[in-house]
């Protein structure tokens, strides 16, 4: 069997998440195809690696000890896990190396992309998020309109110092500052302080820069799940034909709901993903909050991210009898329990790639509530199979909910108009025909 490592920052049961439900499902496509596929991820804060099984997937998480601070942060040194995880691909040998994910301080980063390179195997990388071309990971310039995508020193530091909230005046100042020093050739990025860093970002951007031109140059393929973002790495010099577009699909064996659920006097809508603040889990409760609470019921299913967001939400809202948490819904549960729902909101603060819990709704002919960003876009036509609302617009997210209160067939004509997601097989398929390529 040809041997497959795919290499992630956190895996089943501990992370529950689209690209760890991605890549276990893709792992048992590829069985069916005579792929062994294994599991590769950082032992965080240990000095030893450890192994486990998940649905008999062998899962290894090699010895991570590195203690996280700025250098490390800042791409100065490399991770001291570094050697461990050189060290399990050695033993293994794959014939390919698939990344799903690159992070900063000490989970996968490019210096592994390159040592898996050196090792002789075919290396792919598979974009399930934008983060690794935009500095705020949102392709939201501004925070006022949507990005075209790409890198440019001038726009890109003006717009991550906007992110930083700070005053106008402030960011013109640091931003003509900043660029004069990229054109000294003088990086203060190396000073320890946050002045240092803001008088850093372009030259910041331009590491995001060549970074992304690096991992492209060391992967043998790059996949991206969503066409809006092939068009975004060629408009950064990317060659079309080093990127396959696989689109996303449903991971789950699961029959495609022919009923449409019926409105009733009370509109239930659902949230299920992360209760982070880049799926914009206030967002939705501020809208709930302005509603007249007898129309409408809100049940937010979720993994905490560990912070604490999620707490503050709660405390918030323990008082709101319309409001509910039910904590997490195992993955095999959750498209029939969105078809007790009328609506599910995903209300990202991020750009999605391309979101798996809408492909789980329409599965279960559940019509989204969504921000206008890029990969819930490409899926969602306003007032066809779902609503769009401006992204981070509070107010604009109120107006869609109030429709579907007001709109009596609204809901149900979105519905109607939902059509059966991609099945995963086809997906494991497209794997399929890539990986043999890549072996001959």
């Amino acid at each position: 069997m040809v041997k497959i490592v795919h290499v992630l920052n956190s895996f089943l049961p501990n992370q529950i998440a689209g690209t760890e439900i991605y890549v276990h499902t893709l792992c048992k496509e590829l069985y069916l195809y005579s792929f062994l596929s294994k599991i590769l991820i950082p032992n965080y804060k240990k000095s030893f690696p450890t192994d486990y099984q998940f649905d008999n997937l062998d899962v290894h998480q090699y010895a991570e000890p590195s203690i996280i601070d700025r250098s490390l942060i800042m791409g100065f040194r490399k991770p001291d896990g570094l050697k461990s995880f050189i060290e399990y691909l050695n033993i293994q040998k794959p014939e390919i190396v698939h990344f799903h994910e690159i992070a900063g301080s000490n989970g996968i980063t490019l210096h592994h992309v390159e040592e898996a390179k050196k090792g002789g195997a075919k290396v792919l990388f598979t974009f399930h998020l934008a983060g690794l071309s935009c500095m705020t990971g949102t392709l939201y310039q501004n925070g006022e309109c949507l990005c075209n995508g790409k890198i440019e020193i001038k726009k890109c530091t003006e717009c991550y110092l906007q992110s930083k909230d700070l005053g106008k005046s402030s960011i013109k100042l640091l931003g003509v500052l900043s660029r004069s020093l990229y054109r000294l050739g003088l990086n203060p990025t190396k000073l320890s302080n946050t002045l240092s860093t803001a008088l850093g970002t372009a030259h910041l951007v331009k590491k995001k820069q060549n970074d992304l031109n690096k991992l492209i140059a060391h992967c043998d393929k790059v996949v991206v799940l969503a066409k809006w973002y092939k068009d975004i790495l060629i408009s950064n010099g990317i060659a079309d034909d080093k990127i396959v577009l696989i689109p996303q699909a449903l991971p789950l064996n699961t029959h495609f709901a022919e009923q449409i659920k019926q409105r009733s006097n009370k509109i239930k809508f659902l949230f299920i993903g992360r209760i982070s603040h880049f799926k914009g889990v206030h967002l939705l409760i501020d809208a709930f909050l302005k509603l007249e609470r007898s129309r409408a019921e809100l049940h937010i299913y979720g993994q905490s991210d560990g912070t604490d967001y999620e707490h503050g939400l709660r405390e918030k809202t323990q008082t709101i009898d319309s409001i509910y948490w039910h904590g997490v819904l195992d993955n095999k549960n959750v498209v029939s329990t969105m078809s007790e729902y009328n609506a599910l909101c995903l209300c990202s603060t991020i750009t999605e790639m391309s979101p798996l819990v809408i492909q789980e709704a329409f599965a279960a002919k559940l019509p989204v509530i969504a921000s206008n960003v890029n990969g819930n876009a490409e899926l969602i036509k306003h007032g066809v199979n779902g609503l769009l609302f401006n992204f981070n617009d509070l107010e604009d997210l109120v107006k869609q909910i109030k429709r579907c209160l007001d709109e009596s067939d609204l809901l149900p004509s979105l519905a109607n108009n939902i059509m059966p997601p991609r099945s995963f097989s086809d997906v494991g398929q497209d794997y399929f025909e890539l990986y043999k390529d890549l072996l001959g």
